[in-house]
């Protein structure tokens, strides 16, 4: 349902105002710190006595003819973090060395410092020997080359007012305690997966298995990987942190598997990303650069071996021109690109000074003569990040109901569909709410999960896959398909929605503890969830293709009930057991695999020394053997 439907354009659209192996993990121990109960904040943390900043003015966009180099962050950033290096992209940054480069603080004056090469040879970082003062104005020149938007080598930035990080809590753990909301084994008692229901519950030919990132609730929280079953093939408890935004990826050519993890604030959190090999092996571990930490609303591997990362500070600012406190803070948004095998930032956007607070739908806190609360002003909040083959930036922000197109060389902001400022015109149809994963498909469309909500006047509660025709030309934007809920429910929060080969769609409902796969005609195929009374969910369900041998062994167990003996077996990750082979003193038997955990009953009675079993290939090849089956707890 809609009321007071913008017509044509977007939701109360109005003028524009005036302007990773152990190589990668060597720079975590010089810059990062951990995650977990013992996790340091690594934004300064600073008493913000004199009055805070305004609103910056918006930054003007910046010619990519002018120079051959560009600087991340953009000349002219009034809110860089203390610990920000200075990135030069572009071949004439190549030939520089660290005496050609001068950066002065207006307080902690002339800054020493060493050059940083980026891996693909395509630039540098100067890496300031110690951070900067917030509040104070940097100044840098670079000599011999043409900066674009500098003026003759010579930029400026203001270093931001940062403030602590917000508040995290640790997730709950615990045990559901009806046995019909989690999976037990008896063979991995200290596995308890939420259990997944399957609707209809017959097989189609999907390739892989579906990513989770269970979270929230009093049960095992950790990345998991279902198949079209809902059977687990892999689950990975966490203790004292969150999995979220767990997909596939590629690293040197290899298939891995990423995922955020750590804790989570206000709406947003701080953590780091995580790589693991088809062993399950953690192959890299790795942060946002520039002092940041990682928030889990996106984590982008890409082939070049660079990971794009969301990152959320909050910073002092005087909020009163829009209608907060006067001693108020916001939540900057920070949208970067890192290099995994040096640590260097490659690419670096602030939303504060490219997209302006009043563009935003979530209402100020806090009067003129009071402070912010201590969540701050999260007027942006960025969950996506996709990048074109041409290197231009897509985001999603959910709380200005827009995506914005993001010049991949110079870091300006091309466009913005949808929100209060949009650059297209958008038919009526194809009016997107507090959308979440924005993509360019490969046909040149753009998907993104339309959670629906309330931006201004414009109010729809249910949510959708939506695939639309941006003309960038005529600066339009229409409908090609959506994928509705199949029941018409609303997600108000999270999402994702995945195009597969083939012309299937899997959508992951977010707040909905739910996933659905559809044909490219919209039926439903299947369709899955998780208990409602575990409050539990994952933020995107993604489908990735996947196969893994685990470092860890195979595991079996014996229980004797009345005289019967079975034993039960399972292999944690392993994506190729098709049988097992129970080996005793009267003989063999195979069963084949059943899910997670596979049960046999022996015809003759044995104890646990008696039994070996083995773990079979399609091929009858063995692929791991129970080094010492044990009696059931």
């Amino acid at each position: 349902m809609s009321t007071g439907e913008a017509s044509g354009t977007t939701p109360e659209q109005r003028p524009r105002p005036t302007p990773f192996g152990p190589r990668w993990l060597f720079w975590l121990t010089t810059g990062v710190v951990g995650v977990g109960a013992a996790a340091v904040a690594v934004l300064v943390a600073v008493e913000v006595t004199d009055q805070p900043p305004a609103e910056p003015a918006p930054l003007a966009a910046i010619d990519g003819s002018d120079g051959d180099v560009s600087v991340f962050p953009v000349p002219g950033t009034q809110v860089v973090n203390p610990q920000t290096q200075v990135t030069l992209r572009g071949p004439g940054a190549t030939g520089l060395a660290a005496e050609d480069v001068t950066v002065t603080g207006s307080d902690t004056e002339e800054h020493s410092g060493t050059l940083l090469p980026h891996s693909d040879g395509d630039g540098v970082s100067y890496v300031p020997d110690a951070p900067f003062e917030p509040g104070e104005i940097v100044s840098v020149t670079v000599e011999g080359i043409e900066v674009r938007g500098a003026d003759d080598g010579r930029w400026t930035w203001r270093v931001a007012d940062a403030l602590d990080e917000a508040a995290t809590e640790v997730p709950e753990n615990g045990t559901a305690t009806e046995d019909d909301e989690v999976s037990r084994y008896v063979s991995a008692p200290d596995v308890e997966p939420p259990v997944v229901t399957v609707e209809p519950a017959e097989p189609t030919d999907a390739a892989g298995y579906v990513a989770l990132g269970i979270k929230n609730g009093v049960v095992q929280k950790g990345p998991m990987l279902v198949d079209e079953d809902g059977e687990p093939v892999w689950f990975s408890p966490m203790a004292e942190n969150d999995a979220r935004d767990v997909t596939g990826a590629t690293l040197d050519g290899e298939p891995v598997l990423t995922w955020w993890e750590g804790q989570i604030g206000p709406g947003y959190g701080y953590g780091e990303a995580v790589v693991v090999d088809e062993t399950y092996a953690e192959v890299a571990r790795f942060n946002a650069g520039n002092g940041y930490r990682a928030d889990p609303h996106e984590l982008l591997l890409t082939d070049d071996g660079t990971a794009w990362l969301v990152a959320y500070a909050p910073i002092g600012m005087d909020l009163s021109e829009a209608g907060g406190p006067r001693n108020g803070v916001a939540v900057d948004n920070i949208v970067q690109q890192v290099d995994l095998e040096t640590g260097a930032v490659l690419f670096e956007w602030h939303g504060i000074g490219d997209v302006a607070l009043d563009e935003s739908y979530l209402p100020v806190e806090g009067d003129q003569d009071g402070t912010s609360s201590d969540t701050g002003y999260d007027y942006l909040h960025v969950n996506s990040i996709d990048v074109r083959d041409d290197g231009d930036v897509l985001i999603s922000a959910r709380h200005t109901c827009a995506v914005y197109q993001l010049d991949g060389d110079t870091g300006s902001l091309d466009w913005r569909l949808g929100g209060r400022e949009s650059d297209f015109t958008v038919d009526d149809d194809a009016v997107f709410l507090k959308q979440h994963d924005a993509r360019w498909a490969d046909d040149g469309t753009m998907t993104l999960f339309d959670n629906g909500g309330t931006c201004g006047s414009t109010t729809r509660e249910s949510s959708r896959g939506l695939v639309l025709d941006v003309d960038e030309s005529a600066s339009t934007a229409s409908v090609v398909t959506d994928y509705p809920h199949p029941e018409g429910a609303w997600s108000q929060s999270q999402g994702s929605f995945q195009q597969l080969d083939g012309g299937d769609v899997l959508l992951g409902w977010g707040s909905l503890p739910q996933w659905t796969r559809m044909s490219a005609t919209g039926d439903v195929l299947v369709d899955s969830s998780l208990p409602e009374d575990l409050t539990v969910g994952s933020y995107r369900a993604r489908q990735v293709e996947w196969e893994a041998r685990p470092t860890t062994d195979p595991a079996a167990a014996v229980h004797v009930d009345s005289g019967t003996t079975s034993v039960y077996m399972s292999w944690n990750g392993a994506t190729a057991v098709q049988t097992w082979r129970v080996s005793t003193s009267d003989g063999e038997t195979e069963v084949a695999r059943s899910g997670f955990e596979t049960s046999v009953e022996l015809e003759e009675a044995a104890t646990a020394d008696e039994i070996t079993v083995e773990a079979l290939d399609a091929d009858g090849r063995v692929l791991g053997s129970v080094p010492t089956v044990v009696d059931a707890e």
